[in-house]
């Protein structure tokens, strides 16, 4: 990070000065001046965090989420539209911001008040007055900070290697923020079991105030005697603590005797705690919400960290194989302009060729004919990228080439919901990632029916999505957990059983969260791999466990939900004897057999839905043309 000056200091510390409310609970200047400074690049690592702190010493704990939605909406809106190396003009951020302010004015208040047409309107109204305040003052703010800073025009870099370490180091800058961000979130939130001896003093001045401020023995109670009567309700409210209850008969009896109201003392003791016990709940839900939120932000600083990483192993090969491509397809009547041959994934798992090319005149070819030049030079076998043309054209264009995988699947499914439901409430997914790796998850909802449909295919899709996005499993999975987490009142629980088979190596990673066992059959040798994590949803920190083994052509990996382990006597013990047994090759007919046997089971009826995935795995039989 480069070094910040005196003046840049002195506009970073004002922006946590500037996040205090005005008028009708808002804050469009300090959104403003965030949105002016964070136009400077070097203000962008330490912006974020003093905003923050400035915004939870002065802005209610009610309203602290939605403007730091606004100012995480401003960093990734930012990020995105300089991804080019394009830089945020300042027409560009004017426009964000206020889109910003509106959109998160209504929809918290539509959520605070309820949708109906009285509070669109009136939250529509309040969301332009603080949109333009805050219009106003970001062109305030920013005219100000151009003379203060006397800034210079900017040079956008125009080397590669260059352009890649800015990408790099903006990754990194960017990832030290939110994990910042993270930390202080979850700093000093432990859960409360009880109510602390301020909330108990505070329900016991509530509590006298309303009973005894009018009465008429209160000079004899809280005078002549103070001492046992303080103590007799202190004793009261301790045991509603225990009991959850007060009742006349655990009233000592000289309070019982002295209190003329003592019915309506009961009472009202009960509502107070009843109170001061729902505030703490209540609190304690929004400290479980914070550190949920805490720990997506620590996921987005993983997946920046990620992406830098990915960015920093992203190496050129030898120009020895770049020269040999350029002879082979220019004798083929092709003209390179530049080509690149680049080890991609980690490790280096796998060749990327990027061609920039056109054929010569009288020359017609199509992209798996230039695919099969490039393997046939190489040595190795790659294949055209999906987002390719179908032709080389006459014009210069871009051409991706990547080496083909190892191996290939076969798969197969089997499944039936259980006794009297119409649907499964389990759901799966074969995902294949341009990565090279195949995807197998397969969730088990809470319950059965219709519900546990949609819990678990809320899972499926959400993981697709995050994955196909470019989210590592382990990051996707702990999002998901935070999003159950925050996902209503009622509790939502599913379990996620994950089969990342990568077709170059041949290893496949299982990631378990609360799921059955997944067998591995390498001919009559089967395996089982069991955990005993809890489901996503049940708390904020996700127990996610992880193995990893070696397959190799014709190895079998059977996938279950704890429907089909239920109805054997023996579970999965069983399941490993029939796997062994079984001399079947093609998985549909595995996965039909599996269930069949396990629904012939003597016994009650289905209790569980039930699922079966088969996959096979299969070398493919010419590597190299």
């Amino acid at each position: 990070m480069k070094r910040i000056h005196i003046r840049q200091w002195m506009v970073i510390l004002l922006s946590g000065f500037l996040q205090q409310p005005i008028s009708g609970m808002m804050n469009p200047f300090g959104i403003a001046y965030f949105g002016a400074a964070y136009m400077w690049p070097e203000h962008r690592s330490l912006l974020p965090v003093i905003s923050l702190i400035g915004m939870a010493a002065g802005i209610p704990q009610n309203m602290l989420l939605k403007y730091l939605g606004i100012l995480i909406g401003i960093m990734l809106i930012t990020y995105i539209l300089e991804w080019k190396k394009a830089w945020v003009s300042q027409q560009e951020m004017l426009l964000m911001l206020s889109l910003l302010i509106l959109s998160a004015d209504v929809g918290y208040g539509l959520a605070r008040e309820g949708l109906t047409l009285t509070a669109v309107g009136h939250q529509l109204r309040l969301g332009i007055i603080e949109a333009v305040f805050g219009a106003l003052g970001f062109a305030l703010f920013y005219s100000v900070m151009k003379v203060f800073l006397k800034e210079t025009v900017r040079e956008e870099p125009v080397e590669e290697a260059n352009e890649q370490n800015f990408i790099r180091c903006r990754l990194g800058d960017m990832a030290s923020s939110f994990r910042k961000l993270s930390h202080m979130l979850t700093n000093e939130i432990p859960e409360k079991e009880g109510l602390s001896e301020g909330e108990v003093a505070q329900a016991f001045s509530e509590l006298t105030e309303n009973m005894c401020a009018s009465c008429g023995r209160r000079t004899h109670c809280w005078e002549k005697e103070y001492y046992d009567t303080c103590q007799s309700a202190y004793n009261l409210l301790h045991i509603f603590s225990e009991h959850g209850q007060v009742e006349r008969k655990q009233v000592p009896a000289s309070f019982r005797r002295r209190c003329i109201n003592i019915d309506g003392f009961l009472k009202e003791t009960n509502r107070v705690m009843q109170m001061a016990n729902m505030n703490l709940r209540w609190q304690n839900r929004v400290n479980e919400n914070r550190l949920a939120f805490a720990g997506q932000m620590g996921e987005i600083a993983e997946i920046m960290d990620d992406l830098s990483l990915e960015l920093s192993e992203r190496k050129e090969n030898s120009k020895k194989l770049s020269d040999v491509l350029i002879h082979k397809l220019e004798k083929k009547r092709l003209k390179i302009k530049k080509i690149s041959v680049t080890d991609e994934g980690s490790h280096g798992r796998r060749q990327k060729i990027y061609l920039i090319a056109r054929v010569r005149r009288g020359r017609c070819m199509t992209v798996k004919e230039l695919s099969e030049i490039v393997s046939e030079a190489a040595g190795q076998r790659f294949v055209p990228e999906k987002d390719n043309p179908g032709v080389v054209s006459r014009k210069y264009a871009v051409y991706e080439l990547v080496e083909d995988t190892r191996y290939r699947l076969i798969q197969g499914i089997a499944r039936r919901p259980k006794e009297g439901e119409p649907v499964s409430g389990d759901s799966y997914a074969f995902i294949y990632l341009d990565s090279g790796q195949v995807l197998m998850s397969l969730s088990d909802g809470m319950g059965s029916g219709e519900s546990a449909k949609e819990e678990s295919e809320l899972m499926i899709n959400l993981l697709e999505q995050m994955v196909d996005t470019g989210f590592a499993r382990r990051s996707a999975l702990r999002m998901i957990n935070s999003v159950m987490m925050f996902h209503g009142d009622g509790q939502l629980f599913s379990s996620m059983d994950l089969s990342v088979i990568d077709l170059y190596s041949g290893i496949c990673e299982f990631i378990k969260v609360g799921a059955s066992s997944t067998f591995i059959k390498r001919g009559e040798k089967v395996e089982c791999v069991t955990s005993g994590s809890l489901p996503m949803g049940v708390f904020p920190e996700m127990d996610c466990e992880g193995f990893s083994r070696n397959l190799f052509d014709g190895d079998v990996i059977v996938m279950v939900t704890d429907g089909v382990v239920n109805r054997f006597h023996h579970g999965n013990e069983t399941i490993c004897d029939l796997l062994s047994e079984m001399d079947l090759t093609n998985p549909n007919a595995m996965a039909s057999e599996i269930l069949n046997e396990a629904l012939d089971q003597p016994g009650e009826v289905q209790q569980d839905d039930m699922t079966v995935l088969v996959c096979t795995i299969c070398k493919k039989s010419a590597a190299v043309l």
